[in-house]
């Protein structure tokens, strides 16, 4: 049996990447975030299906564009039980 990955997913909501320490803000100081991402993945090109908050995180968990889960809006919420990547983590457990 192999071992299971070990996985951490931060999302920061309204918060651009260039205020952080890792990213070369002089100012702002995030050691947390900057020992993280030293030891782990950073994705620094990204782009949102949806300028939307919601929708977009809908889309990151689902892996589906946000017309396709039934979420475009503020208030489309994913049904009960719909298949996001956290529920398909714990199928592994």
């Amino acid at each position: 049996m192999s071992k299971r990955p070990n996985m951490l997913f931060l999302m920061s909501d309204e918060h651009r990447a260039d205020v952080t320490g890792y990213e070369g803000n002089p100012v702002i100081r995030t050691p947390v975030l900057d020992g993280l991402a030293q030891y782990g993945e950073v994705f620094s090109n990204a782009y949102t299906p949806s300028p939307i908050c919601i929708p977009g995180r809908q889309s990151l968990a689902t892996g589906q564009f946000p017309l396709h889960c039934n979420g475009q809006r503020y208030g489309e919420d994913l049904a009960p039980g719909y298949m996001i990547f956290a529920r398909r983590f714990s199928q592994y457990a």
